[in-house]
């Protein structure tokens, strides 16, 4: 079978796919569906707090950060645990939840790790289990409603027959803002909160000390801009390699410190960028999360498509410039303009317009540097 790329699909994701769908049309004939219960938070005690955001992806992850931050600041004594994918496990250490329940992707696990999952998590107790994406998912409803906890909320809609707290789509559509307007449909007060993760002192120095050798070619006390050249090609989010390598090799020339970053899913473009990216432009795949992530954080300016390290890059207050390549949707996945200049993908000048929105951070930096520079002399 092939996806909407034409790229052949892994059968072990078919088979994971099919078999949960099949063990949530089983529950669904076994189960009637839950009566709805009034929340007060004003008269019910809420101790133990369980957030669910069963999707596989980076950027998903990215974004259901805010909620940890969310109901930690309305529930500050109580335990807040996470139930989502390896990415966020190793993406969430520091932020002030208790537990990270692991869900998997990959047979033979998904397959069967679910029912001691569900064992663990009913055994806890839970008072309340929210599906914390603002979508509909079946596993998401599957998890927050097999839970046990006394109060589980997630979406009205087709898939809300284990919730007992149905709540209405938020009007707001952008992932960096539904969140708190999720949350305040609830009944309790939320400011706004964007995503962010938190890495030690420790792993941003060894970061750094990384990136400088990487830039050893040119002056590492300068500023360095990351561009992560990959994206969801089956969803035709990646912009073309010839078209970053004309931005890569623009910028080379003004003499800027330049890393490109590729992830697992662009190793059909390595061997390109081997043989293309200038002889001072390093080319860097790092598998662990934590240190990709800290990699980032050291860049001055992040150039990415929509994508994973687009949402990690905002996430961990680097300036980014985010590339739109498919409109369809982007109003609802494009961070705002306090964390990252989007640029659209039109006819013509498009390449152009990116190097100069390039130009424009930069000098924008540039003045923040010397205005501290000023302020600590």
């Amino acid at each position: 079978m092939k996806d909407q790329d034409g790229q052949e699909t892994p059968l072990r994701y078919l088979f994971n796919k099919r078999v949960r769908a099949l063990a949530t049309w089983i529950a669904s004939l076994i189960t009637v569906r839950s009566k709805d219960e009034r929340l007060d938070f004003d008269r019910e005690r809420i101790a133990k707090i369980l957030l669910v955001r069963a999707t596989f992806r980076m950027g998903d992850s990215v974004l259901a950060t805010p909620a940890v931050f969310l109901f930690r600041s309305n529930f500050p004594h109580a335990r807040i645990d996470f139930v989502g994918p390896v990415i966020s496990k190793w993406l969430f250490q520091n932020l002030p939840i208790v537990q990270h329940y692991q869900i998997y992707q990959r047979p033979p696990k998904a397959a069967w790790a679910y029912v001691p999952l569900l064992k663990h998590i009913r055994a806890t107790k839970y008072d309340l289990a929210i599906d914390v994406s603002c979508g509909k998912s079946a596993l998401r409803a599957f998890i927050v409603g097999f839970s046990g906890a006394r109060f589980r909320v997630g979406l009205r809609g087709r898939r809300d027959r284990w919730f007992n707290v149905r709540l209405d789509r938020p009007a707001e559509t952008s992932k960096y803002k539904n969140l708190p307007v999720l949350v305040r449909s609830m009944g309790l007060p939320a400011q706004e909160v964007f995503p962010s993760l938190i890495l030690s002192p420790d792993e941003k120095d060894k970061a750094k000390r990384q990136l400088r050798v990487a830039v050893m070619r040119r002056d590492p006390r300068e500023p360095v801009i990351g561009i992560f050249v990959g994206g969801r090609r089956s969803i035709g989010k990646r912009w073309p390699k010839e078209n970053f390598m004309q931005v890569i090799t623009n910028l080379n020339t003004q003499c800027i410190n330049l890393v490109v970053f590729v992830g697992p899913e662009e190793k059909d473009v390595i061997g390109y960028f081997k043989e293309t990216l200038p002889r001072d432009v390093p080319l860097v795949f790092e598998p662990s999360t934590r240190i990709f992530a800290a990699l980032v954080s050291n860049c001055a300016l992040f150039i990415a498509c929509d994508s994973g390290p687009m949402h990690l890059a905002c996430a961990l207050g680097v300036r980014t410039i985010g590339i739109v390549v498919k409109e369809f949707n982007s109003d609802r996945w494009m961070p705002p303009p306090s964390l990252a200049r989007v640029v659209h993908q039109t006819q013509g000048h498009f390449i152009r317009e990116l190097i100069e929105a390039c130009s424009m951070e930069l000098e924008n930096l540039s003045g923040k540097r010397e205005r501290r520079r000023v302020e600590n002399s």
